[in-house]
């Protein structure tokens, strides 16, 4: 459906509230991103090495993991269909991120992608050992992800590291790995990269009906 199809509900319920309620529930789903690159996460109600801490707000998975990390200021807006359902839940701030724009080290083994979006950080981090990844990164160390002569993203590609999206709100990590060119990506928590989108320097969809000079930093999508 096109973002043009919906309207934006502010909600009265704490924001807290609501996320407490819908984590407890593994039909609703999540998501941290931009527009052009996103995390997505879920679980199954009797999933193997499930954690789910309702007081801290985190829930975590062998495929992925999501934690709350700040609500405060935040706003709930409801997204709603022509047929009065709601398809997502938005929590938005003003807050920004990092918003680098070059890979950069942040420690031996996690590195910010540079995606600049003002919001919403991309991360990733190589297993320890993983030597050949690493070198990869360093080498486009202050360039552009997407830059031509280093091979930081097919680095990225072949080994599949853990990627993070991180906002004020949220931080999204997935573990699961990333499918060929061409292929599918896994049921269960994910994560899409897309260049072409990135480049337009959007923070949400076109036509999307959210306030204006607010960040989403974290997205619910309940159950049908």
């Amino acid at each position: 459906m096109s973002d043009a199809a919906l309207r934006c509900v502010a909600l009265a319920e704490e924001p807290r509230a609501i996320v407490r309620r819908h984590l407890a529930d593994p039909g609703s789903r999540w998501s941290v991103g931009t527009y052009g690159a996103i995390g997505e996460f879920d679980y199954e109600a009797a999933e193997a090495g499930l954690t789910l801490d309702l007081e801290r707000l985190s829930v975590g998975t062998p495929r992925g993991s999501l934690a709350i990390a700040d609500l405060t200021d935040v706003r709930a807006f409801a997204l709603i269909d022509t047929r009065e359902r709601v398809r997502e839940v938005a929590f938005c701030m003003k807050r920004p991120g990092a918003q680098r724009a070059a890979v950069t080290a942040l420690d031996a083994l996690t590195w910010d992608l540079g995606v600049a979006a003002p919001h919403v950080d991309l991360l990733v981090r190589v297993t320890a050992g993983d030597t050949a990844t690493a070198a990869a990164l360093g080498g486009a160390e202050g360039q552009s992800l997407f830059a031509a002569g280093h091979g930081a993203g097919a680095a990225i590609a072949r080994a599949s590291p853990t990627r993070i999206l991180v906002s004020a709100v949220a931080r999204l990590e997935v573990y699961q790995p990333i499918p060929p060119p061409g292929g599918r990506s896994p049921d269960g928590p994910h994560t899409h990269l897309l260049p072409h989108l990135l480049a337009q320097g959007r923070t949400r969809a076109p036509h999307s009906p959210l306030p204006d000079g607010l960040y989403c930093g974290l997205s619910l999508y309940p159950p049908a």
